[in-house]
């Protein structure tokens, strides 16, 4: 059963310079407290190697390939774990709202045997990362 865990909030930027700072990889380990670095390119079927810290988890480190790719509106990517019994969809949204700014949504779909039992050991710092993340986009863009 697939199960997603969704944030958002409104950066009072354009989504082009959202866009901008969620491409720009190599800067992440400068502001980025959930996705501490990610190594790749920006760009349909790219790998990217990426290391992650949830909360007081330790860093995970892991390949994925970016299957969503529309410049200044969706950037996305999947991987697998645990010889793919957990499998993560993860992806950025960027819709342009009034007066120049941003609604950022930013959300994970999780699939695979061990979903559940996955979620509920770690469903709050996974979705506290995401806010925390998504609270320093907004301050590094604003």
């Amino acid at each position: 059963m697939d199960r997603t865990i969704r944030t958002e909030i409104v950066i009072d930027a354009p989504p082009e310079r959202v866009w901008a700072a969620l491409t720009g990889f190599g800067s992440y380990g400068a502001w980025n407290p959930c996705i501490r670095r990610v190594d790749g390119n920006a760009g349909v079927n790219q790998i990217l190697h990426i290391t992650i810290r949830f909360g007081w988890l330790p860093s995970i480190r892991f390949m994925a390939r970016i299957d969503r790719f529309r410049r200044n509106e969706i950037l996305g990517w999947r991987a697998a774990f645990l010889f793919g019994l957990l499998e993560g969809r993860h992806w950025f949204e960027m819709h342009p709202l009034d007066a120049g700014s941003t609604r950022f949504v930013h959300a994970e779909t999780f699939s695979g045997i061990l979903t559940s039992p996955f979620l509920v050991l770690f469903e709050g710092v996974i979705r506290a990362s995401y806010e925390a993340m998504n609270r320093s986009l907004k301050t590094i863009v604003e």
